[in-house]
């Protein structure tokens, strides 16, 4: 269990998170950038993190940075992106053995924690610019991973939903941005993005595992603490979507298997954990309204999911179909939503769906990747519950308030990735 849990404040729009439970073997860090997300500039920032953890002015070449980390007990770093709400996150991180644990005692961790600090600001760059090789490098593998986003056919259908039901807001966007942006690129725009991030983005690092932290605690003060800051990020992640007047419709062919249909509610319910709880029992788990009734009684679709995104208060329903059982499918869809309204559920199927969120809520307490994951969450909510104090909140909630947060839900958007057959198929 969590012994230790800190966050303060260390320069202008600069948090550092200490997270210490003694049963973790290792410590992980973790550094995110987030800055308002906008088509112009999406890609460039992912290939500014990118670029800085390929290499640094000490070390100019990614297979002996890798080799470097991998010396210190397999130490390891990482990039990562996002979006969360109108907001775009890029980060790096790290994890480390805990000093207490080499074999011959030797001082690991805050050799690490050095390295990693020199990849973020003694980048690897020659009058300014960055390295020209892992410029072209990353810039290709860029590229290659915004094209590879339409393999993935549901996470693409995901994407084009989100056109339709965040048109016109930041969420709308691709974490990547788009192809043709990227191509564009230079390396003199990378430049000013990263001296963008380091003085006006907002800033979240995070140390968590198993104590002993006060020297990397110490070197990430020092680092992030210097920095002259101005014009800084002030994230309002929770950005409630506006419901349409009428339900937008929009249908997209593509060489498929079987159609994808993401149906999207929005409410103005703000209560997050009562949310939860009746999207779990509408679609979000196995014994969920519409596993139950969609999926499994009335075979209509291959999978049919709930999700919630409470920072945009928006309600997710995704399902894998055949042509012939879009309209039946989305009927019994409506269906399901009514009978949640109606309070057609049994006390038996909310307790059971209580007890699988705070389930899940507790595993988090598996890894540090983990924890820090679920505290970096509770950050962009304004709180710091634990997983005990949220299975607190889930167990309070009532079945009148399920059925009047079921109420509160109206249909927004429809979006199919319609099926068609490829051209040799229809041909013979």
């Amino acid at each position: 269990m969590i012994e230790k849990f800190e966050r303060r404040k260390i320069g202008e729009g600069i948090y550092l998170t200490e997270i210490v439970d003694p049963k973790f073997k290792a410590n992980v860090v973790r550094i995110r950038f987030c800055m308002p997300l906008d088509e112009d500039n999406a890609g460039a920032n992912v290939l500014t993190a990118m670029l800085l953890m390929t290499s640094n002015a000490h070390i100019r070449s990614r297979s002996e940075l890798t080799k470097k980390f991998a010396g210190l007990y397999g130490s390891s770093i990482g990039t990562s992106w996002g979006n969360i709400s109108d907001f775009q996150q890029v980060g790096f991180s790290m994890s480390c053995i805990l000093d207490k644990y080499t074999i011959g005692g030797e001082k690991v961790s805050g050799e690490a924690m050095r390295e990693l600090m020199r990849c973020i600001f003694e980048p690897d760059m020659t009058e300014g610019l960055f390295s020209e090789k892992y410029f072209a490098l990353r810039k290709q593998e860029l590229l290659d991973n915004i094209r590879a986003a339409v393999n993935d056919k549901r996470s693409y259908a995901y994407q084009r939903a989100k056109n339709t039901i965040y048109s016109g807001e930041p969420a709308a966007l691709p974490e990547l941005g788009s192809y043709e942006r990227a191509e564009k690129i230079t390396r003199e725009e990378l430049s000013e993005r990263y001296g963008y991030m380091l003085k006006s983005a907002a800033m979240e690092l995070t140390v968590c595992g198993g104590g002993e932290a006060a020297e990397a605690v110490e070197i990430l003060t020092e680092a992030f603490g210097k920095i002259k800051r101005e014009n800084v990020v002030s994230p309002g992640y929770r950005r409630p979507s506006p419901l349409k007047k009428e339900p937008a419709e929009v249908s997209e062919p593509m060489e498929l298997k079987q159609s994808k249909m993401f149906m999207a509610f929005k409410s103005q319910c703000r209560d997050i954990y009562l949310c939860k709880v009746f999207v779990a029992m509408l679609g979000g788990s196995p014994f969920s309204k519409l596993f139950a009734n969609v999926r499994e009684k009335l075979s209509l679709s291959y999978y049919c999911d709930c999700a919630y995104s409470e920072l945009k208060g928006t309600m997710f329903i995704d399902s894998g179909l055949d042509n012939a059982n879009t309209d039946k499918a989305r009927a019994a869809i409506m269906e399901q939503l009514r009978a949640m309204q109606e309070g057609d559920f049994t006390d038996e199927e909310l307790e059971n769906t209580k007890l699988l969120l705070k389930g899940g809520f507790k595993s988090n307490y598996d890894s540090e990747w983990d924890i820090a994951g679920w505290y970096a969450v509770q950050n962009t909510r304004g709180t710091s519950y634990s997983p005990e104090e949220v299975a607190v909140l889930i167990d309070k909630v009532t079945r009148e308030q399920v059925v009047e947060c079921a109420k509160s839900f109206e249909l927004d958007s429809v979006f199919i990735l319609k099926a068609v057959e490829k051209e040799e198929e229809r041909n013979g």
